[in-house]
């Protein structure tokens, strides 16, 4: 039997959340320990020098990996020469001007210097990676990704052990990617083919643009509430900051990049299918936010013992208080979560980029105001302030039509199911206790499984579908 691409869709959607657990308990593992090896003034340093780096990488790609996924001649070899030329030309252009960023932290430009090189390095792991995701053989992944994780645990931790410092991450960053490299391209290189074609790339360059500015200005976000922090506190401020925005928004880095990577593809194939396009739109969105909501209220309402206690110690108090501000923030915009890849398999990439600028302008300019009145609590506090999220809300809408009033009832079902029980949980158990902690793990227990009730028959209705039927709406008011 053929197998078809909702079969494929979710063996890739389950590879993808196998390798992002694995992945993510690794650096769990990281992180805690280098919480307790480190002090926040080199976490901080660490995370002003690989926003750097990051962005820098998306510099390097101009775009070009997302439009490899919707590029129907499947140009490999020619993204690979592009990659790795620019991406020497990018890494050879922050080496030189790491001084630039001596005004932040006299020994940020010494860091960056070296951190520089995971440009280029991860340059050659972009095309096989791509390959793997656009085939939707992300099971392919799973394997480097968590040997990658492994590394970064094993030399960080062990230069924190000998005290290291800052140079623990950088290490642990360039050797888990050399790792990886070699490790993708034994897997890819029987499987890909490369044609290296060199006047194909203006071609892709143009048509990859928008995606570069929206690739740009989106992963921005969480990098440009650290450098006001720098300029308006504190190194040692910018690594509280950084922990509380990572702990806030941890369900969401863990689950939305997973489903991305294999949602991205799937939306690609049903493109000309409009019923199961929004359908696979709708059924990620909801379980999405079902994951992030229970991980938010479960944070909110016991964030004292989880931080504190269990995870990085008394060094992080400052990071309690954030979290608190920024966690229900991240509930805020539904839609953006996924949207993104509706509309650029639509081609529609401008309408993605005037969101993500409103919302970075709107991030920078509330950020810088209410972080001179409040302090770092104030910067926290404009992530509620993004108001593109409202223009991505509508242009959802509109794409989803009919859809679009039962997607938003099952929004509200997840969003308030918990409400009740996590308040009478802090109504009857104090604050920062472990029987609340208890209290509220019980909780979870009891919401994951109505939701798993409330959502179990869609979800099966659309990934059931065999090879011959016609595309059929997928129904999501069947009762309970």
């Amino acid at each position: 039997m053929t197998e078809t691409t909702e079969r494929r869709f979710l063996y890739s959607t389950v590879a993808s959340y196998g390798s992002q657990l694995g992945r993510m308990a690794l650096r769990l593992i990281t992180d805690l320990a280098l919480a307790r090896l480190i002090i926040p003034e080199q976490h901080g340093l660490f995370a002003l020098a690989w926003s750097t780096v990051v962005l820098a990488g998306f510099f390097r790609d101009l775009g070009l990996q997302y439009e490899l996924v919707r590029h129907e001649r499947q140009p490999y070899g020619s993204v690979l020469l592009w990659e790795i030329f620019w991406g020497g030309a990018v890494t050879v252009t922050l080496v030189l001007g790491a001084g630039w960023f001596s005004g932040l932290d006299p020994e940020l430009p010494g860091v960056l210097r070296v951190l520089s090189l995971f440009v280029l390095i991860e340059a050659f792991a972009i095309v096989p990676k791509v390959f793997f995701e656009r085939e939707l053989r992300v099971t392919r992944l799973v394997a480097p990704e968590i040997m990658r994780g492994a590394v970064m645990a094993t030399v960080s931790i062990a230069l924190a052990v000998s005290g290291a410092g800052v140079w623990s991450f950088v290490a642990g960053e360039l050797a888990a990617m050399v790792c990886f490299v070699v490790v993708l391209w034994i897997r890819a290189w029987n499987s890909i083919h490369l044609e290296f074609e060199w006047r194909t790339i203006p071609h892709l360059l143009r048509r990859s643009f928008l995606l570069f500015l929206i690739a740009v200005v989106s992963n921005a976000m969480p990098f440009v509430g650290r450098y006001i922090v720098e300029i308006r506190d504190s190194t040692a401020m910018v690594g509280q900051y950084e922990k509380a925005l990572l702990w806030a928004m941890r369900a969401q880095i863990l689950f939305v990049p997973a489903l991305i990577r294999a949602l991205y593809p799937a939306l690609v194939a049903y493109r000309d299918d409009p019923k199961r396009f929004v359908a696979a739109y709708r059924l990620g969105t909801v379980a999405i936010l079902a994951i992030e909501v229970m991980a938010v209220y479960f944070l909110f309402f016991n964030t004292e013992v989880v931080i504190l206690q269990i995870l990085l110690g008394p060094n992080w108090l400052e990071a309690v208080a954030l979290i608190k501000i920024v966690c229900f923030a991240t509930l805020l915009d539904p839609f953006t979560r996924l949207g993104g890849e509706l509309l650029k398999v639509r081609r529609q990439d401008r309408v993605w980029l005037v969101v993500a600028i409103v919302n970075i302008l709107c991030l920078i300019g509330f950020g810088w105001i209410l972080s001179g009145l409040y302090g770092t609590e104030g910067m926290a506090w404009a992530h509620y302030l993004l108001l593109g999220n409202l223009l991505m809300a509508w242009r959802i809408w509109q794409i989803c039509g009919d859809e679009f009033p039962k997607l938003l009832r099952d929004l509200m079902f997840v969003y308030l199911l918990p409400l009740p029980f996590f308040l009478a949980a802090a109504a009857i158990f104090p604050a920062a206790t472990w029987s609340r902690f208890v209290a509220s793990l019980v909780i979870l227990a009891i919401v994951g499984l109505t939701f798993l009730l409330r959502f179990a028959e869609p979800f099966k209705r659309f990934f059931g579908r065999v090879p011959a039927s016609p595309a059929e709406p997928i129904h999501f008011d069947d009762p309970i």
